[in-house]
């Protein structure tokens, strides 16, 4: 096979060969991909690998016998299908990335707007822990204010009292 790469090689431009060798690189990388994900597929492949290895080391041998033919048949169609089961695998996984990916976008939606409205409510107990420490001051100063008003007041009935008591011993001393 490489012998023929080498003809289509020479006719072909350097900046195509370089193309045609990245691509061969990676169908490379992902036959080597499907291979690593499964036990059963790469046996076969080692199997069907060192048969056509022995097969072409003895070129001059004629043709595969029916059980080999067979055997490689069955090598195929079990790799293909393990190559079909790891494809849909592949995309349902992918088609579970990107609904994973939309739910984590919703979700980090979410979580910004709940961020946005607890900043907005902690402006708000700001606001009214601000009110109430005024409101408290107020209330603090008007306690005192009635406090000392109440106590002026004392001080007035008293002396009215006082003055009273004693303007009534002065009319009965008369």
């Amino acid at each position: 096979m490489l012998s023929r790469m080498g003809t289509v090689a020479n006719s072909v431009s350097p900046i195509a060969q370089s193309d045609i060798l990245g691509i061969l690189q990676r169908e490379q990388d992902h036959a080597v991909g499907l291979l690593s994900l499964s036990p059963l597929l790469s046996s076969l492949f080692v199997s069907y690998a060192n048969r056509a290895a022995a097969l072409e080391s003895a070129s001059a041998t004629p043709s595969l016998d029916g059980e080999e033919r067979k055997a490689l048949q069955d090598s195929i169609v079990a790799l293909r299908e393990e190559n079909e089961r790891l494809r849909l695998e592949n995309l349902e996984m992918a088609g579970e990335l990107k609904a994973t990916a939309a739910s984590q976008e919703a979700f980090r939606s979410q979580v910004s707007s709940l961020k946005e409205a607890n900043t907005t409510k902690q402006e708000d107990i700001n606001v009214l822990r601000e009110e109430l420490v005024e409101a408290k001051g107020k209330c603090d100063r008007l306690i005192l204010d009635s406090d000392a008003e109440r106590a002026a007041l004392r001080i007035q009935v008293l002396d009215l009292k006082v003055n009273s008591f004693i303007r009534s011993r002065t009319e009965c001393d008369c």
